[in-house]
């Protein structure tokens, strides 16, 4: 799986990026820099920008290395370079690769978050002892990761799907949400599925995992059975929720999401 190719490849510290020849993945801020044709752009069209304010390796994927460069927010583009929303490239990359993309986006907005210490104020720099950033005052900052569960809930041959205002037009996707301080993954898949669609589920059985870098995603997905109660959705986050047959179900999110591949597998077995 995509997740099993980035944990055998991941560089765990900050190595400078040095002569080595790579794969360079450029960000101004939190957004990642691809040519106008949606591909990555070569070295000559970062050496525009001159020297990048942070470099450093972040991983590599039979014998290739990726290297992160990430520019100040501010820093102007020539018109062969554009900001892009890694989201538009669901799927048009090889996974291995936009593996390495999710984590450059995931660690560029991590640094661009966490310029200086939270509990001093003073600029943060990187360390050698851990894969963090740190300040003088010894306070260490990790990436940022935020842990969700998600739900495929079936009902015989039927799977509750919803829809947020935000989904494009017609999409649907399972049940999801974030898992609150103190809490377990299970406890938090009960609540939000309580919470988002007005229902009790039983006999959760763990799927897997997947990064998810919008922008900091953690996502944990589950099987789990219909117990009790009617659909009543919660409106602040739910545009829509239903019941549907596995012979009729509507468009869905994308198949790399984790969503997607919950359903793919719970299609194959019925």
């Amino acid at each position: 799986m995509l997740e099993e190719i980035m944990s055998r490849k991941l560089t765990p510290f900050f190595m400078p990026a040095d002569d080595k020849k790579g794969t360079v993945i450029g960000f101004c801020g939190s957004d990642i820099l691809m040519r106008e044709d949606g591909t990555l752009p070569s070295m000559e069209f970062f050496a525009l920008l001159g020297e990048p304010k942070h470099r450093f390796h972040i991983g590599s994927f039979d014998e290739e290395l990726y290297i992160l460069f990430a520019w100040e927010k501010s820093t102007p583009l020539p018109q062969s370079l554009v900001k892009t929303n890694l989201r538009h490239f669901l799927g048009l990359y090889p996974p291995h690769l936009f593996a390495m993309l999710a984590r450059a986006k995931q660690l560029a907005h991590w640094i661009y978050d966490n310029q200086f210490c939270g509990r001093c104020g003073a600029p943060v720099g990187y360390t050698s002892k851990f894969s963090s950033l740190g300040c003088s005052c010894g306070n260490y900052i990790f990436p940022r990761l935020s842990p969700a569960c998600i739900t495929l809930i079936t009902k015989g041959d039927e799977i509750l799907l919803a829809r947020s205002p935000y989904f494009k037009e017609g999409v649907y996707s399972l049940v999801a949400g974030f898992v609150e301080a103190g809490e377990s993954v299970e406890a938090a898949l009960h609540r939000e599925v309580f919470e988002e669609v007005g229902i009790r589920v039983k006999n959760l059985r763990y799927f897997g995992s997947q990064s998810w870098p919008f922008p900091h995603s953690l996502m944990l997905g589950f099987f789990a059975e219909y117990e009790s109660g009617e659909i009543h959705i919660q409106e602040e986050e739910i545009e829509d929720a239903q019941w549907f047959n596995i012979n009729a179900l509507p468009p869905l999110s994308h198949e790399t999401s984790i969503a997607r591949m919950i359903i793919e597998e719970w299609r194959k077995n019925h």
